[in-house]
C-alpha cells in the first residue's frame, strides 16, 4: 500500500461548490499524477443519475477517464469493484448517490483506501444536496471552491446554481433534474447569492431586520 502525498491511505478527501467551479478538473488533477507512480491502481466511480456522459470529463480538462457506473440508489456496489490492490477510489457526482454513500465511504476508509470524491453543495434551491452534508462531516480534507456569476454584468464569487427553465429561474418545488440531460429546457448557471433566485422560496422575515432590531 503506498503512503506518500498523493496515496495516503485510509484518508478521504472532497471537492464541493457550485456549477462550474472546476470540481471535475480537481479531480482529474488529483488522480492524474497517479499514472506516473508505479503499481498504483485507482478506479473512478460515476452514478446512474449523472447523463452527461460515460467517461468522466472537464469542461476545462481535455483528458477523460473510463468510469464505472453505479446505480445511484445502491451506492454499496461500489465496494464491489474494489479489491486489495486497490489503492484509490475517485467519486464524481456524489450527490447524486443516496445517503448511505457516506456509510460506503465510511467502509472504504477502514478499509484503507485513500478516497475522494466531486459534488455540489447545494442543490438549485440553495439548499444541502442530500448526501452532502454527512460526506463533509467525515472528511479529512475539505476543497470548497467558488465560480464566477453568470448573471449578465455581475462576474462576483458564485456559490449557488441557478436552474433555468426556457431561461426562466425555476420554482422551489421542481423537480430535482441532472445538469446536462436531455431536456432542452433545461439550463444551470454558477450565481452568486444576491442573483440566486428561486421563486417559491419561503424567507424568514424576521432575518431581513437590522441587527439592532432583532
Amino acid at each position: 500500500m503506498h503512503s506518500n502525498n498523493l496515496i495516503v491511505p485510509g484518508y478521504f478527501e472532497i471537492y464541493c461548490g457550485p456549477m462550474k467551479s472546476g470540481k471535475t478538473k480537481m479531480l482529474m488533477d488529483r488522480v492524474e499524477k497517479l499514472n506516473y507512480m508505479n503499481n498504483c491502481n485507482f478506479i473512478f466511480i460515476n452514478p446512474s443519475a449523472n447523463t452527461r456522459d460515460e467517461k468522466i470529463r472537464s469542461r476545462c480538462f481535455s483528458k477523460d477517464y473510463d468510469c464505472i457506473i453505479i446505480d445511484k440508489n445502491r451506492p454499496a456496489d461500489i465496494l464491489n469493484q474494489v479489491n486489495k490492490d486497490t489503492d484509490l477510489v475517485a467519486i464524481e457526482e456524489a450527490q447524486f448517490f443516496e445517503d448511505n454513500i457516506g456509510r460506503v465511504v465510511e467502509e472504504l476508509i477502514r478499509q484503507e483506501k485513500n478516497v475522494i470524491a466531486a459534488g455540489l453543495d447545494l442543490n438549485f434551491r440553495g439548499e444541502p444536496f442530500h448526501p452532502m452534508p454527512y460526506l463533509l462531516s467525515i472528511a479529512d480534507e475539505i476543497n470548497k471552491l467558488t465560480a464566477v456569476c453568470d448573471y449578465e454584468g455581475c462576474s462576483s464569487l458564485a456559490t449557488r446554481t441557478q436552474k433555468l427553465i426556457k431561461g426562466i429561474p425555476a420554482h422551489y418545488d421542481s423537480e430535482e433534474e441532472y445538469i446536462g440531460g436531455s431536456n432542452s429546457d433545461l439550463s444551470y448557471q454558477a450565481r452568486c447569492i444576491k442573483h440566486h433566485i428561486v421563486p417559491g422560496k419561503i424567507h424568514d422575515s424576521s432575518f431581513s431586520r437590522k441587527p439592532q432590531d432583532l
